[in-house]
C-alpha cells in the first residue's frame, strides 16, 4: 500500500504551477468524477481549475462505463475539473491526449519504465510472462465535457494508474498490469507531482496554439500503428492493419480487401 495523500502537502508542492488552484483528497469514496461535477455548480470561477485525488474508488468507471474500482492505496486515482473555453467541441480530444502524453512523461521521470499508448487513451507497460515481456494495460484516461456549440464550457479528466496491484483478468477487456508488476518501485506523491508537472506544460502549449505539437508527441507514442489490430465498433467488427491516424484522432486501418475504414471509437485488440 502507498502512503496517503495530505491535500496540504500536496498544494504546497503544486503551488508553483498554474493549476491546479484547489485541491481536494480524500479517502474512500464511490469516485472522483462523481464528486467533480457538483463543485461546477457550487465553487466561483477563481477555484478553478480542481484537482481531485482519492486513496479508494468504489464506484470508479473507465470507458464505455466500465467499473475502474481500487483497494485502499494501490492507484492513483485523480479528476482534474477544466474550464478551457478558447477549445472547440471538436477540439476536446486534445485534451485527452495531453493526459495521456504527460502520464507517459511523468512515470518515465519517476520511474525506470517506458509507457506507451494503445489507441485511443490506454496506457501500456512492458509486464514479465513465462513466453515473455508483454504489454499491459497500466492506466486509463476517462473524458467528459459540456460545451456550447462554439466553445467548451467545462471538461472533466479522469485518470486511473494501478500501483501496486491490477484487476483480475476475469474483470477486463484487456490484459491489465501494475507500475509494480512491471518492475518499478512506486512513490505516489512523487508520481502526481511529475504528473500535474506535466500537464501544467501541456496545458499551457495548448493554450497557446500548438496543437500540432500536441497531436505529434501524442501519435509517437501510440504502439497500435503498424499492428495487426481488432477494433469492437458500433458498426461491429473491423480488423486489418493499424496504417496511420489523423489529425483529429481518427484510426484508419486498412483491411484484408485494401479498403481504408475510418475508427473513430472502438475497443482495440493487438
Amino acid at each position: 500500500m502507498t502512503p496517503g495523500l495530505d491535500a496540504t502537502i500536496l498544494a504546497d508542492a503544486l503551488r508553483s504551477l498554474s493549476l491546479p488552484r484547489t485541491v481536494y483528497t480524500y479517502g474512500s469514496i464511490g469516485s472522483t468524477m462523481d464528486l467533480a461535477r457538483p463543485l461546477l455548480k457550487t465553487l466561483p470561477p477563481e477555484q478553478f481549475p480542481i484537482l481531485l485525488v482519492a486513496d479508494e474508488q468504489r464506484t470508479g468507471r473507465g470507458r464505455k462505463g466500465r467499473p475502474w474500482m481500487a483497494p485502499p492505496g494501490s492507484a492513483l486515482l485523480l479528476s482534474l475539473v477544466l474550464q478551457p473555453t478558447w477549445l472547440k467541441p471538436s477540439e476536446a480530444v486534445y485534451l485527452v491526449w495531453m493526459a495521456a502524453v504527460a502520464l507517459c512523461e511523468a512515470i518515465e521521470t519517476v520511474t525506470p519504465l517506458q509507457p506507451v499508448l494503445k489507441w485511443p487513451n490506454d496506457l501500456l507497460l512492458a509486464t514479465p510472462s513465462p513466453a515473455g515481456p508483454t504489454l499491459s494495460k497500466a492506466a486509463g484516461l476517462l473524458l467528459e465535457i459540456n460545451s456550447t456549440a462554439e466553445y467548451l464550457a467545462w471538461a472533466i479528466i479522469g485518470c486511473g494508474v494501478n500501483l501496486t496491484s491490477a484487476p483480475p483478468a476475469d474483470q477486463t477487456r484487456y490484459p491489465a498490469t501494475s507500475l509494480a508488476a512491471a518492475g518499478a518501485e512506486i512513490d505516489r506523491m512523487a508520481l502526481l507531482i511529475a504528473l500535474m508537472q506535466r500537464i501544467d506544460g501541456w496545458y499551457q502549449r495548448l493554450a497557446a496554439g500548438e496543437r500540432d505539437v500536441l497531436f505529434r508527441a501524442w501519435r509517437s507514442r501510440l504502439v497500435t500503428l503498424g499492428q495487426q489490430v481488432r477494433i469492437e465498433t458500433a458498426d461491429g467488427l473491423v480488423s486489418g492493419l493499424a496504417e496511420q491516424v489523423e489529425p483529429d484522432g481518427t484510426l484508419l486501418v486498412r483491411q484484408a480487401s485494401g479498403e481504408l475504414y475510418p475508427v473513430t471509437t472502438g475497443d482495440v485488440g493487438l
